[in-house]
């Protein structure tokens, strides 16, 4: 039974990339004869020379480089298994610094990093929340949540979920609110600082099309003052459904032609390709991927 050689498969390995069985064995910490013998068993087993043995050297057969080729792991990805096994037993402590939007963080990272605290309390938070786009790695970030492309190579990008940018209001302005998109434009408007006062492609889910020119609109430079001026009548303005969902429930906004829609936002999870991550900082990478897709 082929399972009854794996051990034979990884001590042919480890030979094969020290070149003699006598630094194989020192590598295993087995005897010489020991690895000569499970060599020898394995060879038996496969009915093939794996090495042409020699007085002074040993040279793989081309039998014994096509078995190296698809065993060689065997050993190092067993090791790396125990290890990150057994580091799960070990005291989860240390920082972890994450940069991402206002609304990102109120309304989808806070609960998990609640419930991630209670489960670590030796974790810190070392939080920067804000509408730029932070270097990563020039800052030192562990973990960030980002919305569009990710053109940095030197990152590793996981999507987290896709949502739509949809129009919402106060239920203040629920007799102003339009049946028809045409009329959008009548409205007062709230924008973000820096945001084009430009024409919008507007999508129906059935695909009808059409451009709506924002009307007269009050304007801030930061999120939370945008959604505090939604909330509180100023007009209407565009929010991702991810996170407006939130504030509907909370009776603070309601949809503004709920089957319209502007465009589809890619949120993602992003952090530095590092070959050696922290155990702290990839338990939260799960139990963020966790919530998203319980969500």
């Amino acid at each position: 039974m082929l399972l009854n050689h794996l051990k034979s498969m990884a001590i042919f390995a480890a030979v094969a990339d020290a070149g003699s069985f006598t630094a194989a064995g020192e590598f295993l910490d087995m005897p010489r004869g020991k690895v000569s013998e499970q060599v020898a068993r394995l060879e038996a087993y496969l009915g093939v020379k794996l090495f042409i043995r020699s007085t002074r050297k040993v040279s793989i057969t081309a039998e014994g480089e096509a078995l190296h080729q698809h065993v060689q792991q065997l050993l190092p990805s067993a090791l790396a298994g125990v290890e990150e096994v057994k580091s799960y037993a070990a005291e989860i402590k240390g920082r972890i610094r994450i940069t991402t939007t206002h609304d990102v963080h109120e309304y989808h990272l806070l609960p998990v990093l609640k419930a991630f605290r209670q489960q670590y309390p030796q974790v810190k938070f070392d939080l920067i929340i804000t509408q730029e786009t932070v270097p990563i790695i020039e800052n030192a970030i562990d973990l960030a949540i980002r919305s569009g492309d990710m053109p940095d190579s030197a990152l590793i990008s996981q999507p987290l979920f896709d949502t739509p940018l949809k129009l919402y209001a106060s239920p203040q302005l629920a007799e102003q609110i339009p049946v028809q998109p045409e009329q959008l434009a009548q409205l007062d408007w709230v924008t973000l600082a820096g945001v084009p006062n430009a024409a919008l492609s507007l999508r129906h889910k059935d695909g009808a099309q059409l451009l709506v020119t924002p009307g007269l609109h009050h304007q801030t430079s930061s999120l939370a003052s945008y959604m505090q001026l939604l909330e509180q009548g100023f007009g209407v303005g565009v929010m991702p459904e991810n996170s407006a969902q939130y504030l509907v429930k909370q009776g603070k906004l309601m949809p503004v032609l709920d089957d319209w829609y502007f465009d589809t936002l890619k949120v993602s999870l992003l952090y530095p390709a590092r070959l050696h991550m922290a155990q702290r900082t990839r338990l939260l990478i799960d139990a963020i991927k966790s919530s998203v897709s319980s969500a």
